[in-house]
């Protein structure tokens, strides 16, 4: 199953690529960063890769209040956790 992430504004919604390699490990990398504590600041870069190239401009994902960012990033936080799970099954 692909996993994306979504928000709206401006009554425009965006959607992300999907979730993958790549932004699984700028999430690992991060984790293992001791100056970023916590699924928010371990997950802001992977919102910003997963949505290059779409849409969401850089200025309208910065734009974002950090209500939604902070949502996204819990999410792609639980696709991080769910990829490890399953790679020890």
């Amino acid at each position: 199953m692909q996993h994306t992430i979504t928000f709206t504004k401006d009554n425009t919604k965006y959607v992300s690529k999907p979730f993958d390699f790549e932004a699984m490990c700028l999430i690992n990398d991060a984790h293992n960063d001791d100056g970023k504590k916590g699924p928010l600041s371990i997950c802001r870069g992977a919102v910003d890769y997963l949505f290059e190239g779409t849409d969401a401009t850089q200025d309208v994902i910065d734009a974002l209040d950090a209500g939604e960012r902070s949502k996204m990033c819990i999410t792609l936080w639980g696709f991080y956790v769910d990829a490890l799970a399953s790679k020890k099954e």
